[in-house]
Parts: C-alpha cells; structure tokens; sequence
C-alpha cells in the first residue's frame, strides 16, 4: 500500500514516502498477499516544473512496476511550463490510454505538491489524485498542515481523537494532545514527515500484519522558487 506524507507550512511543501513494495499472486486459486516483498521502490518523484508527485497504492501497470510509467508521464507529459493544476487530470488521461484495451484501471493513488502561478505570486497546491474513480482532491492550504494517504491506520490512531468505552457502555474520550500545525517550521515539517512514516514503518513491523510499509524514507521539499532532496535513495552496486 505504502504511505505518502505531504506538510505544507508557509516556508514550503515537504514531501515523503517509503521505498516498500508488497507483492501478492494468485495460488491455486487463492490470493497470497505478500508473498514477496522489496524496499526499492521510488514513489516520489520531482518534475521539470518544481512540481513533486508521489504514488501509493497499487504498485504496478501491465505487469511491471509503476514507477517506470510515471518517469515515462514526467518525461513525455510534462515541461517547465506546465501548471500544477492541470496535472492531476493529465494524470488520469496517460493512465487511462496507457491501460486501454489491454488492463483494468490500476488502483493507484497520487499526490501532488507544488506552486501555481497567480499574477506575480505562487501559490501552494496539494492534490490527491485517485486513478480507479477519477476523483481529484484539493487540499485546502490556506493554514498549516498535512496531507496523507496509503497506510494510514497507525498516523490515524496518533492523530485522531480515540474512545474507550466504559463497562457501562459509555464511550469516553482518552486525553489527546493537538499537533499545533501553525506553529510548524519548515524542519517541524521534515521531522513530521519522518516521523509519520518510520513510526508506521516501526509499529507495523510488531504487529500481526503484512508489513506494507519500509525504508528508505524519501524527502523532498518543495519552495516557490527552489527544490531540494533532503533524503533520497539512489542507485548503487
């Protein structure tokens, strides 16, 4: 599944995701879900247009991993020109030609975080891009804070307010603390996003479950003017 992280504060987007593919196959005649598995995998990606696009979910098209048809998107689809709010449907239009007679529409999910171009300002986008529905979700960036998707179960339960119930069926809030998203700093941003991940990465790897999430941990971040890896796998033998 993967997860991808994005935290926009006003000095820039940080954008994160892990490296872990989980492959499934069919075994006389039942699914094994992760029956094989690697951490090598780019999921995001930087495009000629200071735009950064990450992917979760399924992790292949036509057989082969998906990585290779979003470098093929970026190089093909995509110059210095193109405004990040065009993206998210060419996004879908590549995938739905690419796949067309010949394979389902791939359940895969895609974030994309950049600036656009208003007058003499930039201003920040946030995208989900959501291939099997066409549904495009604009994230609204007007204050501090974060966008994910994929793996989301364990950054849900940190984050989100949870219940206990009580013996006489009373369902009780349990003390839970506010992420103060405006008082965030651009390293609040990257240790955030970091700490998103590895704490999936680390709590999945002591639970009863398919381990879908893995290091590496890519980071990129993203200014109105300038871009920057400030973690990011590269080949080597």
């Amino acid at each position: 599944m993967s997860l991808n992280v994005s935290v926009f504060v006003n000095e820039g987007i940080i954008m994160a995701s892990d490296s872990k593919t989980t492959y499934t196959r069919e075994v006389d005649g039942k699914l094994m879900v992760g029956i094989h598995t690697n951490n090598t995998t780019r999921k995001t990606f930087l495009c000629p247009n200071q735009v950064g696009l990450s992917s979760c979910g399924e992790g292949s098209v036509l057989g082969v991993p998906i990585a290779g048809y979003i470098e093929n998107f970026i190089r093909e689809k995509v110059s210095i020109e193109t405004q990040i709010d065009d993206m998210p449907k060419m996004i879908i239009q590549f995938f739905k030609e690419l796949v067309k007679g010949r394979s389902a529409i791939p359940q895969a999910h895609f974030m994309l975080g950049g600036y656009q171009k208003q007058g003499n300002s930039k201003v920040q986008r946030i995208y989900k891009v959501f291939l099997e529905n066409d549904y495009i979700e604009s994230i609204d960036t007007k204050n501090q804070g974060a966008a994910w998707d994929g793996e989301i179960v364990v950054l849900a339960k940190l984050i989100n307010q949870t219940f206990v119930q009580k013996q006489d069926g009373r369902m009780m809030p349990m003390p839970h603390g506010e992420i103060l998203w405006n008082f965030f700093t651009l390293q609040d941003a990257i240790n955030f996003a970091q700490f998103a991940i590895k704490t999936t990465i680390d709590t999945m790897h002591f639970q009863n479950v398919i381990e879908t999430v893995g290091e590496p941990i890519d980071i990129l971040l993203i200014k109105p003017d300038s871009t920057e890896w400030i973690a990011h796998q590269e080949l080597h033998c």
